[in-house]
Parts: structure tokens; sequence; C-alpha cells
């Protein structure tokens, strides 16, 4: 890689004749001392032409990947007013970089579309990318190694390929007779027992509530509350901020839905937007939106950002380690698209979602022992057919970083993805007849760093985290279980008869078909016959 451009300084007035007369030494030692510091020879930065035109001083200049032509034109510029600055009362006002390009020793698909690119040359297995002036205030944030690193993720981006691609079997449980083969989705709307309200959201009847409930419930006192893991309550509304630490925004900004407040608070403000409304009795949203600012934050979407947000910039000591939570008290949001589907693909679903911070080896400790939780839970309680996978680390994929393919390796980070066949969409040697309902990861010190969680000691500090999918859960259990509480196991059964299943809402015209009632009418006589229902 090489970089080529123009420096230019333009300082606080001409420059005077002497200095002038004097740059073909002072490049001679700059280049031998200055803006090699730190590098070879090869590929440390050196300026390779001068031009002098009054109060302006421009360099031509070239670099390897080390001391980079952007740094280098910052440590030029301390350098020279060092220099200049008393002897010859000579300023900087302002520095920027020109003409620069960047040369790779091989083909990049590179789009124009990337932010400060005005070219792109591929020939020959060489691929020369030409950008736009930066100014110093973008040479030091700094733009240039940040695109750099851009295109080099977007290129294995295009080889990486998608996460199925990445899929490895780890472990499956035996093959399991289904009791059921139908389609719970359409049992449970049809049935009234849940009812659509909009894009990907439902409304969910108590009966439906004390299923999903019973099923959390079970999980969070079986398996997460018996490790030591203690319930919070994180916020479900995160500023633009967080996003952009965590990596998300940069990786799902496509799946990701956005809250933005309101410009004023003086409700004469919306005088207008209130009129129109009430004479149209329609939402007039153009007008709605210029009295709103724009988006600053978004609505949850992992879920665990608020842990690492809580422990930003602290330093915590081992008395503190391993910090164990969960949070299960609201909705996630994600933005599914054409993908959105009954309660298995949603917009607003509900999760239960562990997170822990601590040494590599807490955290790896952690990790196995919750596999040893879920496969007791999926095994022995709901005796459902399951397998897990090692797959593309989900923060990688969501935060929009790739690497090369890796084997499993347990004790590094990455994700272990929770799956369940699904009978009514196919055979299980069928992919896509398997929903994944949670995934357990460990970050390393993806999130540690930005977010600057730091060790009293200076030890690494870990974080991992796991989603347990309520809704997913309940869907993939149903699936292969059914409606008959009959056949469902009985720690689910003595949940249930503790807490009893509340009687559905029947209306003169809700559930709306025949066929529904019928339905209905089953399994209220099915929970009754198993004790379940309240009377």
């Amino acid at each position: 890689m090489r970089f080529r451009g123009v420096a230019i300084y333009r300082f606080n007035k001409d420059l005077p004749e002497e200095l002038v007369s004097s740059l073909p030494e002072f490049i001679d030692d700059v280049n031998e001392t200055v803006l090699v510091k730190g590098a070879t020879s090869e590929e440390a930065s050196k300026i390779v032409s001068y031009e002098v035109q009054d109060d302006v001083l421009r360099f031509g200049m070239e670099s390897g990947r080390q001391v980079k032509i952007h740094n280098a034109v910052l440590r030029l510029r301390n350098h020279m007013e060092r220099s200049w600055g008393a002897m010859y009362r000579l300023g900087i006002r302002e520095v920027s970089l020109d003409d620069l390009t960047v040369e790779f020793d091989k083909e990049y698909r590179v789009s124009l579309k990337l932010p400060y690119i005005k070219g792109i040359e591929v020939e020959n297995g060489r691929t020369v990318v030409h950008l736009v002036r930066l100014s110093e205030r973008e040479l030091k944030r700094p733009i240039l190694d940040r695109l750099l690193k851009l295109f080099e993720d977007k290129e294995a981006r295009t080889m990486w390929g998608g996460k199925i691609e990445h899929w490895m079997l780890l472990e499956r449980s035996r093959g399991k007779r289904p009791l059921y083969t139908g389609d719970p989705n359409k049992v449970l709307e049809e049935a009234g027992l849940i009812k659509r309200f909009s894009r990907g959201q439902w409304l969910y009847t108590p009966m439906f509530v004390a299923l999903l409930k019973s099923l959390s419930d079970l999980f969070v006192e079986e398996i997460v509350e018996p490790l030591g893991f203690r319930e919070a309550m994180f916020p479900k509304l995160y500023p633009l901020e967080v996003g952009l630490k965590t990596g998300h925004l940069k990786g799902t900004v496509n799946s990701m839905l956005f809250a933005s407040f309101p410009r004023s608070y003086d409700i004469d403000e919306f005088e207008d937007v209130i009129d129109l409304m009430w004479v149209l009795d329609t939402v007039p949203v153009e007008d709605l939106m210029r009295k709103l600012e724009p988006p600053s934050s978004f609505l949850c979407f992992a879920q665990c950002e608020p842990f690492y947000q809580f422990f930003s910039g602290e330093i915590v000591d081992d008395d503190a380690l391993p910090v164990k939570w969960y949070d299960r008290s609201g909705p996630s949001y994600r933005w599914e698209a054409g993908g959105l589907y009954g309660i298995e693909r949603l917009v607003e679903f509900h999760r239960v979602e562990v997170v822990w911070m601590g040494g590599p080896e807490q955290v790896v400790e952690m990790r196995n022992r919750l596999l040893e939780g879920y496969r007791r839970f999926m095994e022995e309680i709901l005796d459902i057919e399951w397998r897990w996978a090692w797959v593309t680390p989900f923060y990688l994929e969501q935060a929009g970083e790739v690497q090369e393919k890796l084997e499993p390796d347990l004790d590094r980070p990455g994700t272990i993805d929770f799956e369940v066949w699904l009978p009514y969409k196919g055979d299980r040697e069928d992919k896509r007849a398997w929903l994944e309902v949670g995934n357990i990861s460990i970050h390393g010190t993806k999130f540690t760093k930005p977010f600057r969680v730091k060790h009293s000691r200076g030890e690494t500090i870990w974080t991992a985290c796991s989603g347990f999918g309520a809704e997913r859960w309940l869907l993939a259990f149903l699936s292969q279980k059914g409606l008959d509480p009959a056949g469902w196991p009985e720690k689910l059964i003595a949940r249930l008869r503790e807490h009893k299943v509340p009687k559905p809402l029947i209306a003169v015209t809700y559930p709306e078909r025949a066929e529904g009632r019928e339905t209905l009418s089953w399994i209220v006589e099915k929970l009754t016959e198993s004790g379940l229902l309240e009377r």
C-alpha cells in the first residue's frame, strides 16, 4: 500500500526568503529524522517535492503503511511550528491534504458511493483510489484510517458471504417423534389467543400470556437464577452514540427502529398540526415531521447495550467480578421487513437477556455452565428436538465486521446458536425447518474497549450475553408438542397448575370464524381436563 498527496500549509504571513532558501536542507533533515520515527525507511513518509507561494507551502509527499501520509502531515506541522515559530514569528493557520491517492497492490471492488472518494482506477491487479481534500480536522479524527479499514472490511464481507455459509454443527439431540405437525401461528390467531396489531406486532390475550410467561419464568427459575444471575431493568430507548460504540449502527442500521423527540414541549407549537387532524381526520405526516427533531435514539435492538453503557469509564476489581445480570423488563424491536410471520418473526418481541462480565476464564466458565443449563432445559424440561451450531459471531455480523473463516474454539470469543426443529416447516434434514430460538456469545473485549471498562490491576475484562426469545421458544415448543397439555412436560404443567391459565375472551364477533371458535373450545376443554384453566 502506497500513499501520495500534497500537504498544504497556510501560514500567518509570507515565508521569509531566508527560510525558503534553506528548505532543501530542512527537507533532507526531516526525511531522515522526523518522518522515520517508528518506521522502516521503506514504509516511512517522505517529502519528494516542495513549492512556496507567498504564505503557502506545499509538500509533495509519499508514504507506506508506517507513519502514513496523514500522520506525517500533522507531525510536520508540529515540527515546523517548533522550529520556525520563535525564529521567524510564523504560525500555521490552516493545514490540508490534497490530491491524495491510495494505491493497493490488489484489486478492490470499492464503490464511488463511499465517503471522501472521488475516483477509482483498477488495472493489472492494482487499485488506485483518489480522495477529496482532507482538512486538518479530518486528518486528526482520523478519517483515512477508518476509510482504509472500511475498504478491507467491505472486500472481506464480499468474500465472506452470509451467516449460513459459516454455520457449523456442534451438537444435536436425538430425534424425537413430534406430537403435532400443524402450524401454531395459524391456530393461535384463528382461536383468538393473539390478534394482529400492526406490522410485526401482536396483542397477546391473557391465555396466551400465561403460556408465554410460564415458559419464560421456568427458564429464569431453573437455569438463570441458580447460576447467580440477578434481575436488572435496562432502558429500551438508546442514544445513537451507544449504537455507534457497540457497532450496531454500522452493521444493521437497516433493521433498527428510531425515535425522534418533539422540537418543543409547547403545545401551541403543534396547533396547526392538531387543527389539520381535526379537519382531515388523518395524520399530516409531513407537517408533523417538521415539528420533530432528527432521530436521536433507537429502540432496544440487542437489549444488552445498556449493560456496557452502565460500566462505561468505570474501573472494576476482582471483588466485583464476575458481574451477572439479566433483563426481561420490556420488548426489543427489529425491522424484519418481508420476513415477518406470526410470532416466528416479529418487529416487537420479548426475551430474557442474560449478560455477564469478568476475566476471560470467568466468562468462558459461565458460558459453559449456561450451555449445560440450556441443554437441560431443552432436553429434560421441555423434551424437544434441538441442535447447537457455531456461527459467525453475532457481534461481528451485526457490527458490520468480518474475519476469516474460523473453526470452533469454545475458549475464545464466538457465538453458538440454539435451534429447534419446526415440523410444520418440513423434514428435520431441511435447514429451513429449523428456527433459531436464542444464542450465547462471548465478545472478548469487543465492548469493554470502546466503552473503556477497565480492571483496577490492568487485567483484561471480557463480556458475554445470551438471549432467550420468549415467543420463539414458545412457538418451537408448540410446534413439536401441540396445544394439548396431555403431551406437555411435567414441570411446565406444574407451573401452569400453580398459577392457572385465564379463561379466553369469547365475544359476539370474536373469534371471527366458526373454525376458530371450535378450535378455542377444544383448547379450553383440554386445559380444563388437565386442571390448568381457572374456574
